[in-house]
């Protein structure tokens, strides 16, 4: 009977506890459910986005177990970051697909935002690229405000990005171009500070310092203005008048030199641009988008009803507006071959033929495609520069290097005219008796009696490009742009570049010091002859090295050591050899810091550059030579030099390696090591798997230990032991949509490879050769660095610090030097007349 009530009374108790947890469960859940209503309310009631965050949070922290109303108050979190523009609704999204996938209704929810919004950011993100990239174009417009306002719209747009810091970067270059140092200090500073760990901010740190020396020393801006006041000048020398016309600012001051101006003088064709002289914007002859043709080397008809141009595959003809200047019809291929760099079309006079250069010959064809004919075959010199004559009997074109040459079309036969010493692009005058050849001097030719006079216009009034439309007047075109191969810097592990020196002239690879401090660069002095100039890291002052009254002769300084503490320099003789010298240098002080030592006495000069038939050893005491064909090694301290090869092989390319004793070699059978020159020991060939390596000397560098070897290889970067034959592969160029790639360079402490690669691009008109990209790659495997990834421009010549910090490399392109190009005259019979009495 005990047993019995005592079972009833437990039955009771639990019955209590379960009527008790019931109750507090409906409890739970009605709480759960007033404390979303809430939520709800302040979200969409009274908008208070933050509110309703705050209360959301509240359901999920408190009551998880209950899965669907945690699964609201998450999904409807996310929705308020959403109107609030902030990246957590991703996260909150994701969470909702994570944690509660069995909510179906929820997730499927949370996946049509994280659609829509990746989507948004991800046009977002390209609106924000296109604002840098009109931002960059306004910035080499030198419209510095108008780039800071694109710059600023992709910041807006994008701003917790890698995009954001670099616009932000240029925003500070921007003020710094403009002459606004306390602005771009600012700038500079600013994100440097809430950015310290970023990739930015070693060349921040850089642009700060340079900033702050300008404004130190009181320097004047680093925008250049060269601009002409005069609306006419008259030369000095010659008494040659000449009349200014035309400036062009903005958009229609283009950066490459005009063809040929249009019959009626309305338009300039430039490449593809049509520049319309009434001021008004230019536009591109053949649209890249609808056509997918890049043209180039547009020109004119004679009558202004057609141009003709290379489309890289082909010679073409579209009939244009000579009102317009828009193309009025479909282009045509007339004549389809591998056509680009050729010079521009020539026209016969009656607008019916065409005569262009291509394969080392002469051609011409009918404007319709029909009748083409080769009317120069020769296997001896090169032709082209094709020009017709006025009057449609004559073709002057280009021979070699320095003549020029008449094909006559009726009697088909030619002859040699002119030998002028010069590349030359033969033009005639509108009346057909004179024929011109290159410049500076241009030398002009009369066909009929064989006189000729010298003719250079001043600098300030540019290059003749055209005749005026009414045949009586040289026209000349003053660029504002000139095309510059400079010196940048870029962190090694990522991030934008950094100009040391603005507008430098750079002939080759950098050399740093040892501390990784300074640069020494090959360039020119203020008279443009070759000198060697030492820049600082951070900027500031740059000083060259003064060879003056070392020796009899004017020194050609080709060569500086490592550490920078050896100059090589030839003198020039009269039997056509140089002899070649050593001096000692002092990087610091910018000197020479003792005598000159004769190492090479009448050394006979070959095809090919001196960075690859020139080497001095880490140490500075020996230089590896190429000299008739073999190879030498000649001694910094003046002693005999030494033939280390003698063989029917040519040499023409030679390396020393990081030990001083073994050359990397390049021969007529292949790539090879030479070990110990001096004792003429072996030459060890180079194999990859049972194949010789076939390739530029630009694509293949030694490990900093001499162990093994990087090589560019069908498409694929390999790492190949210096005395194996196994290969590792670490790249495939397609994985990083390269079409070529050079400049392999190994770091210095052996972990890493530099390299260019060369990118096809949406936009051949901005970039005609592809973009240009900087990698870096580990060599034990990893993700490849883009290097400088503000700069998408031709680039060569990269070289790491001895730190590891830093790659420089050597940027080509137009750089805009002053205010607007312009567009001069000068009357044809005033310098027939002027420049034939100084005769």
């Amino acid at each position: 009977m005990k047993r019995v009530k005592v079972f009833i009374c437990m039955f009771g108790i639990i019955v209590m506890v379960m009527s008790l947890g019931i109750f507090l469960g409906a409890d739970n859940q009605q709480s759960a459910k007033e404390l979303y209503e809430a939520a709800l309310f302040k979200k969409d009631a009274d908008g208070d986005m933050l509110g309703a965050i705050k209360l959301f949070n509240e359901i999920v922290e408190q009551y998880p177990n209950n899965r669907n109303i945690a699964a609201k108050a998450l999904l409807s979190m996310g929705m308020c970051y959403e109107k609030l523009g902030m990246t957590q609704a991703l996260n909150k999204y994701q969470d909702v697909i994570n944690k509660y996938p069995e909510q179906r209704d929820e997730v499927n929810a949370a996946k049509e935002r994280l659609s829509y919004l990746e989507a948004y950011a991800a046009n977002l993100s390209k609106q924000a690229e296109q604002h840098l990239n009109e931002g960059n174009k306004l910035f080499s417009r030198w419209e510095y405000e108008s780039a800071i306002e694109e710059y600023k719209n992709a910041v807006n747009l994008n701003p917790n990005s890698l995009l954001a810091l670099n616009a932000r970067y240029r925003i500070g270059q921007s003020w710094f171009r403009a002459g606004k140092y306390d602005a771009a200090l600012a700038t500079f500073k600013k994100l440097m500070e809430e950015n310290p760990e970023s990739n930015i901010a070693p060349v921040t740190e850089l642009m700060v310092a340079q900033v702050q020396h300008v404004m130190e020393n009181s320097k004047p801006k680093v925008r250049s203005d060269f601009s002409e006041d005069e609306n006419s000048i008259i030369d000095p020398e010659t008494g040659i008048t000449y009349r200014k016309i035309k400036t062009f600012t903005g958009k229609s001051d283009v950066s490459s030199l005009p063809g040929k101006l249009s019959p009626n003088g309305k338009y300039l064709l430039c490449g593809n641009t049509v520049v319309p002289m009434d001021g008004t914007a230019p536009f591109e002859l053949i649209d890249y988008d609808s056509t997918g043709i890049w043209a180039t080397r547009g020109t004119w008809s004679p009558d202004g009803t057609k141009a003709a141009f290379f489309s890289g595959d082909a010679l073409c003809v579209v009939p244009v507006s000579p009102e317009t200047g828009h193309a009025s019809g479909p282009l045509k291929k007339i004549h389809e071959v591998n056509l680009r760099w050729e010079s521009h079309p020539g026209w016969s006079p009656d607008g019916k033929k065409l005569t262009f250069g291509h394969g080392d010959d002469i051609w011409t064809i009918n404007a319709d495609g029909s009748d083409l004919a080769q009317i120069t075959k020769t296997d001896i010199q090169a032709e082209g520069r094709p020009s017709w004559s006025p009057d449609g009997k004559n073709i002057a074109y280009g021979i070699g290097r320095s003549s020029i040459g008449l094909y006559s079309v009726e009697e088909d036969s030619h002859r040699e005219f002119a030998d002028i010493g010069a590349r030359c692009f033969p033009d005639w005058s509108p009346d057909g008796k004179w024929l011109g050849g290159c410049g500076p001097p241009r030398i002009f030719y009369n066909l009929d009696d064989k006189s000729s006079f010298e003719f250079t216009a001043p600098e300030r009034i540019g290059g003749f490009f055209s005749w005026s439309s009414d045949d009586t007047k040289m026209l000349f075109f003053r660029s504002s742009y000139f095309y510059n191969s400079g010196l940048k810097i870029a962190p090694s592990a990522g991030g934008p570049s950094f100009e040391p020196v603005h507008l430098l002239t750079n002939w080759g690879t950098t050399v740093w010091s040892d501390n990784s401090k300074l640069m020494a660069v090959q360039g020119e002095d203020e008279k443009g002859d070759i000198a060697f100039r030492i820049v600082p890291l951070s900027g500031g002052e740059s000083y060259l090295i003064n060879l003056d009254n070392l020796v009899d002769g004017k020194p050609f300084p080709f060569m500086i050591s490592s550490g920078l503490k050896k100059l090589l320099f030839k003198i020039d003789r009269d039997d056509g050899k140089e002899d070649l010298y050593v001096v000692a240098v002092s990087a610091e002080d910018a000197r020479t810091t003792g005598p000159a030592v004769k190492i090479f006495n009448g050394w006979q000069r070959q095809d090919g550059a001196f960075n690859i038939i020139f080497s001095l050893s880490a140490d500075g005491e020996k230089v590896a030579l190429i000299h008739e064909g073999d190879i030498w090694i000649a001694f910094t301290n003046g002693n005999d030099p030494i033939r280390v090869t003698n063989t029917p092989e040519k040499e023409g390319y030679i390396r020393w390696l990081h030990d001083g004793k073994t050359l990397l070699i390049a021969t007529s059978s292949g790539w090879g090591l030479l070990e110990n020159p001096e004792q003429q020991g072996k030459i060890i060939s180079l194999l990859d798997e049972g194949k010789e390596i076939k390739c530029g000397w630009w694509n293949i560098d030694v490990s900093p230990d001499n162990s093994q070897f990087a090589v560019l290889s069908d498409e694929h970067i390999k790492i190949i032991p210096l005395y194996e034959t196994k290969s590792s592969h670490i790249l495939n160029l397609s994985e990083l949509k390269l079409s070529q790639c050079s400049n392999l360079k190994w770091s210095p402490d052996g972990e890493n490879l530099a390299f260019i690669g060369k990118k096809k691009t949406d936009d051949p008109i901005a970039f005609p050769g592809g973009k240009y990209q900087i990698y870096n790659i580990p060599v034990h495997g990893g993700q490849p660095v883009r290097i400088a990834p503000d700069d998408d421009d031709t680039k060569d010549f990269l070289s790491w610090s001895p730190d590891g910090k830093w790659i420089s490399y050597s940027p080509e392109k137009l750089i805009k030097v002053r205010p607007e190009s312009t567009l001069w005259e000068a009357d044809f019979e005033e310098v027939k007349e002027k420049l034939l009495q100084l005769e």
